[in-house]
């Protein structure tokens, strides 16, 4: 009777293994009541990839923070961190007033605050990472520089973010365009310049700001197949 068991419950388990092994690799995607919809219309593109998606509008950080350790994909449209002109970047800001940085020298922006400088390796499993806000590529002295952070130092395959500040309503176009080129096939590279273009006859008409994207670690990569980061 023992050994009968024994042998139902290794079929059982046997059973269970490709159902996980062909579990699709997660994506989350963040706005806020301003940048509203971009995060629902990344998923819709993300799903048709092939990635296990899901979106949130206003969001806290502590969320997102926790969940990107799981993440193949992430991304943010949102607000990005300003003291003055000399220190600005190095965070992006969910619901109130919660804050992911890169790290910080002792400045505490908004209530609640989460690193990626804390990370360990936690987020080697990235493919792609987007911080659609102002300054999210710019050097901070205070908090440091979060595509920086997620790419040089915690091994995330590609991650863009931008060094000016982005006006919302080219923020959501950018967006729009990037997502439907990547799902129609072009490299990350190519989506975030051809986006750019995209938006310049957009109202308000000009770049004001998508053109200062930036982007760091194997930019002319697919998004398909549906897989994780390698580094």
């Amino acid at each position: 009777m023992k050994q009968w068991l024994f042998m139902l419950a290794a079929l059982f388990l046997l059973a269970a293994l490709p159902a996980v092994a062909s579990a699709a690799p997660p994506a989350h995607n963040y706005d806020c009541s301003d940048t509203t919809p971009t995060a629902y219309d990344a998923r819709v593109d993300q799903g048709a990839m092939g990635y296990d998606n899901s979106s949130s509008t206003n969001a806290v950080a502590s969320t997102a923070y926790n969940q990107f350790r799981s993440d193949a994909i992430f991304f943010f449209n949102g607000h990005g961190l300003y003291y003055d002109d000399s220190h600005k970047g190095g965070g992006i800001k969910f619901a109130s007033e919660s804050w992911i940085l890169a790290r910080t020298d002792g400045h505490y922006p908004g209530n609640d605050r989460y690193y990626i400088t804390d990370y360990g390796t936690d987020i080697r499993d990235v493919l792609l990472a987007v911080y659609l806000a102002c300054y999210s590529s710019h050097y901070n002295p205070y908090n440091g520089d979060l595509v920086l952070e997620t790419v040089t130092n915690k091994g995330a395959d590609i991650c863009l973010g931008f060094d000016g500040e982005v006006e919302v309503e080219n923020g959501k176009c950018w967006s729009g365009s990037f997502w439907d080129r990547l799902r129609n096939g072009e490299t990350v590279a190519s989506a975030a310049s051809n986006a750019k273009d995209d938006c310049y006859l957009h109202w308000p008409f000009g770049y004001h700001g998508v053109d200062t994207y930036e982007i760091s670690g194997s930019y002319n990569s697919y998004l398909t197949p549906a897989r994780y980061g390698v580094y």
